[in-house]
């Protein structure tokens, strides 16, 4: 009975949290809504997946709508939009997919 009962709480826990992680499909929507391309969105959803909550997702988005850039929006232009946030979490995850996924490469480094 107890063994039964600690099953259901544990089943209860894993459901609260995986309804605050955002899903593959509300990353790479939102990633190719600012321009991003399909394949790009896709890999970098893969890996943002179950590490960004739904708010961290819509925090982003909503930063992202405001940045300011000539084009569409590129990868390098999203890890500096999640700097600005003041969630370390957040920045770490996006510039983790930008580096897991090849995408590095369109990030423009300061000059020191």
């Amino acid at each position: 009975m107890r063994f039964a009962k600690s099953l259901t709480l544990a089943a209860l826990a894993g459901l609260s949290v995986s309804a605050c992680t955002a899903s593959r499909y509300q990353i790479s929507d939102a990633l190719m809504r600012y321009g991003m391309s399909e394949n790009k969105a896709s890999c970098a959803a893969e890996f943002l997946r179950g590490h960004l909550s739904t708010g961290q997702v819509d925090r982003l988005a909503k930063a992202a709508r405001y940045y300011n850039t000539d084009g569409p929006m590129t990868f390098g232009d999203l890890v500096r939009v999640a700097g600005t946030m003041r969630d370390g979490e957040t920045t770490m995850q996006v510039a983790g997919a930008a580096l897991a996924c090849g995408l590095a490469a369109d990030i423009k480094l300061p000059r020191i």
